[in-house]
């Protein structure tokens, strides 16, 4: 099934669903015009468990592929047990000034969404329970958080805020925002990150018990432990936080690598 849509007003809302009835495992084409086309695109999606790969485009357009996986459940009747294959959901689709969103019913089985814009877009795509989230060729500002999952962005020009619980999380810029400070964290899963060989940075290192591998030399600055006071009519709250600081190329824009026990690895992108 292939839906197209034509706009009428200034927002547009697709909600799609899909039942047993259908063919559960073709996918569901989906697309969305935009407010202003050419103009940046702001992506969110956040679902409890879901395959998401975002891929960028030449085009003025989006384009969505939805499918879920199969599931199933117990129905008991006087006469016995029966096993059904279950495949129920609802997918919302949301359009408006050029913001997207897209979200589904707690019903949902895995959700395996693929979605191609416009190149330049900036992203914050969430996800829990055995996920994975895929980015490629996107310019702009990406939140990428999967618990239970990896990460994974390549030819990435901007700046990216990673997060996974735990696993690995792999980004490769082909550019990068130099006015946008960067994170990447995970507990058990390994940092790579591929930044362009003349990028100058400043490297704000966290790691217990994986090692460091630079492909860059490093200047590593003496530091000492950065202590923060909050105050508020509940209390006061007092951190200390302790990093190794390097620089790359002299240094430049602030990139955060934060792990418990995984690697850091920092190589040099093809790009």
């Amino acid at each position: 099934m292939k839906i197209n849509l034509l706009r009428n007003g200034l927002a547009l809302l697709l909600t799609f669903s899909a039942t047993l009835a259908t063919a559960q495992n073709a996918p569901q084409m989906i697309d969305i015009p935009l407010s202003r086309p050419g103009e940046t695109v702001n992506l969110e999606i956040s679902i409890v468990s879901a395959r998401i790969e975002v891929i960028g485009e030449d085009r003025e357009d989006a384009s969505f592929e939805v499918s879920v996986e199969e599931g199933t459940r117990n129905i008991v009747t006087p006469t016995g047990t029966q096993s059904l294959k279950t495949g129920a959901y609802s997918v919302e689709v949301e359009e408006q000034d050029n913001h997207i969103s897209v979200d589904t019913d707690w019903r949902a089985n895995k959700v395996k969404i693929l979605a191609r814009i416009p190149r330049n877009a900036n992203l914050e795509l969430e996800t829990v329970n055995d996920g994975e989230i895929i980015v490629s060729n996107i310019s702009g500002k990406l939140v990428l958080d999967n618990v239970n999952g990896p990460i994974t962005a390549t030819n990435i020009n901007g700046s990216v805020i990673a997060e996974s619980v735990n696993e690995s999380i792999t980004v490769s810029f082909s550019g990068i925002n130099t006015d946008e400070a960067m994170s990447f964290s995970s507990i058990n899963g390994d940092l790579n990150i591929g930044l362009p060989a003349k990028t100058g940075a400043e490297l704000h290192i966290d790691s217990a018990e994986g090692e460091i591998i630079s492909d860059f030399e490093v200047e590593v600055r003496p530091s000492k432990p950065v202590i923060s006071r909050e105050n508020s009519r509940h209390g006061v709250e007092v951190s200390v936080e302790s990093v190794i600081i390097a620089s790359i190329n002299g240094g430049g824009t602030v990139i955060k690598l934060k792990t418990l026990n995984g690697d850091i690895n920092i190589t040099k992108s093809s790009q």
